[in-house]
């Protein structure tokens, strides 16, 4: 766990009850239970200037009930208000020229929805606005910011979450089930039942997962059927698997993550599904578990925020929980005082994070991007930084494949002496294009000999001695050898013997450096005088811990570009170097390491 997000309480006691929220570029509205609209400016914080907020304008009778929901079709120019069972669109610039929208009377749900579609081979910008009211889904439809069409489904069963997949797809939930609608269609398709059991059993992969095309085999034609039936009975009935308690107690949330993507979520389990409505099981093998039943859910880039209204008594006192997209481990737990969360939704694109309660408003700040990562690798954690180095929307895309080699670097030099994961450590290093005295540096001195690292002293030469005997005297041995667990640093792994352990580290080196060798020959054999090696060079005037320059460095040149990403990280502060390496020096070094791993 890091810290990815500091908390700052924007607006305290205001003298109104806040009943919705909606940012958009530097606006940020807050809907009233009087039914007053509030509009504020925001002013980002930079490094001279901290986070600002000040109201622009109030319409104090802009509803005449709670304003119970807001949204923004930005791209349409159009903000979408839920008030009094009844969906209202207004000019989103001078909030001005209400059209109540007659045909949505009873609506209780919204969605919104913008994307490039081609049409007739034309690209054209495509807003969509879903509104459920009552039994009935209703879709309006802008092209190019111009107002299209407006088409109505049936939907049998009362929808209780709901969210676009694509611009033709929406995904839905009711009391017993998560459904697809296509809207192209009007075809309902079944996804799985809305309960924690079944979620598991889907993400575990295995059952079958109806499909948006009805099934898991081949697509298959569909007649039309409304939300909630299933046209002689859903293939999830012969599971025996039902829904416990009332349909008034079943919480779903259908959230909105990057990359075209929706976490469905019931109670504290949630899964991934793409555009076409099928899981994410690639990417996201397993559920995303919550440490607590999330009452709102929203993202960034990297992560998903969960809130809950529950902050799990006085000892924890935490609201928020937040979660690394892709591995969907957790990193922070943080406590938004004065009151209790309703919700959290995100602005500009998932770059601002904001929640809100009855009379108070919080931002949730992100850490400066260097610090987390940071964070992450003095941890150990390298796949956590592999992840928020992938996903970051902070780090410039022209840096983020040199950030990302070297973590893979140092990931494998940490597999190796840490993690006892030898073969997968040199395979990652043969993958990177490493010359092998990045790989014979990781052994002790009397088999690397100069190319040893400094800091690693030589603890396994015992080892094999009959002189070492008893626990105490084994705990000294190889340190660096035994495999630890840093997401689970409170329990002891079961570690393999240390003579063990050491015999595999000197069969994968041996295999390693046989294998190097039969590319060196080969390489003779085509009359090659030099071969290009990645090499790890430490930049003398940085305070660098990742070992020594390689003895090489007599044979090769070093390039004039030593720039490194704008991205400044301590542990990373060393260059990886495209270098023309003399075949026969290489072959003398990995001949003669490659004896010594033989005696």
């Amino acid at each position: 766990m890091h810290n990815a997000f500091d908390i700052r309480a924007v607006l305290r006691q205001l003298p109104v009850r806040i009943e919705s929220a909606v940012a958009y570029s530097d606006r940020l509205l807050l809907g009233t239970a009087t039914g007053a609209l509030l509009m504020y400016r925001v002013v980002e914080p930079t490094k001279d200037r901290p986070l600002s907020i000040s109201l622009v304008e109030t319409k104090k009778a802009f509803a005449r009930k709670a304003l119970e929901h807001l949204d923004v079709i930005k791209e349409a120019g159009v903000l979408v208000c839920l008030a009094d069972g009844l969906v209202t669109l207004y000019d989103l610039h001078s909030l001005s020229g209400a059209t109540p929208l007659s045909n949505t009377r009873g609506a209780n749900l919204v969605a919104v929805h913008t994307a490039v579609d081609h049409i007739d081979g034309i690209p054209t910008l495509v807003s969509k606005l879903a509104v459920h009211a009552k039994r009935k889904l209703v879709v309006l439809e802008w092209r190019d910011a111009e107002f299209y069409k407006s088409l109505e489904y049936s939907a049998a069963e009362k929808i209780t979450a709901m969210q676009f997949a694509s611009a033709n797809l929406l995904v839905v939930s009711t009391a017993r089930e998560f459904l697809t609608l296509q809207l192209a269609q009007n075809q309902w398709d079944d996804l799985f039942p809305a309960d924690t059991a079944s979620l598991r059993t889907v993400a575990a992969g295995s059952h079958p997962v109806v499909g948006i095309n009805g099934g898991g085999g081949p697509d298959t034609a569909a007649s039309p059927q409304p939300a909630g039936t299933s046209g002689g009975g859903s293939m999830w009935g012969s599971w025996g698997i039902g829904l416990s308690g009332s349909s008034a107690d079943v919480k779903t949330i259908i959230a909105r993550m990057p990359g075209e993507k929706l976490l469905l979520c019931h109670e504290d389990i949630g899964v991934f599904i793409n555009s076409a409505g099928k899981l994410c099981r690639q990417e996201h093998a397993d559920p995303t578990l919550f440490d607590r039943v999330p009452t709102g859910i929203t993202h960034t880039s990297s992560y998903v925020i969960a809130i809950s209204g529950d902050h799990g008594g006085s000892d924890t006192r935490t609201n928020v929980e937040v979660r690394n997209i892709g591995t969907q481990a957790l990193v922070q737990h943080l406590f938004l005082p004065d009151e209790v969360p309703m919700q959290v939704f995100n602005g500009s694109g998932g770059k601002q994070v904001w929640a809100f309660g009855r009379h108070t408003v919080w931002r949730l700040i992100p850490v400066p991007i260097q610090q987390q990562v940071e964070d992450v690798l003095a941890a150990g954690q390298y796949d956590e930084a592999l992840s928020l180095v992938s996903r970051s929307d902070s780090i410039l895309e022209s840096e983020k494949e040199d950030l990302t080699i070297k973590i893979r670097w140092l990931r494998a030099r940490w597999l190796f002496r840490e993690q006892a994961k030898y073969e997968e450590a040199l395979s990652e290093l043969t993958d990177l294009g490493a010359t092998p005295t990045e790989a014979i540096s990781l052994c002790p001195e009397r088999i690397a000999g100069e190319l040893a690292d400094e800091d690693l002293e030589d603890k396994v030469e015992g080892s094999d001695s009959d002189e070492l005997t008893g626990d105490d005297q084994s705990q000294q041995q190889q340190p660096h050898m035994e495999p630890t667990d840093p997401e689970n640093s409170g329990r002891r792994s079961k570690k393999k013997p240390k003579q063990v352990m050491w015999k595999e580290a000197l069969y994968a080196m041996m295999r390693y450096l046989t294998e190097h060798r039969r590319l060196l020959q080969r390489a003779a054999a085509e009359g090659k005088r030099e071969l290009e090696y990645v090499v790890r060079v430490l930049d003398d005037d940085l305070d660098g811990d990742c070992g020594t320059r390689s003895s090489l460095q007599g044979h090769v040149s070093r390039s004039d570009d030593d720039s490194l990403p704008h991205v400044r990280l301590k542990r990373l502060r060393f260059a990886l170097e495209r270098m023309e390496i003399p075949v026969a020096a290489m072959a003398q070094v990995v001949d003669t390491t490659l004896l010594k791993v033989y005696l």
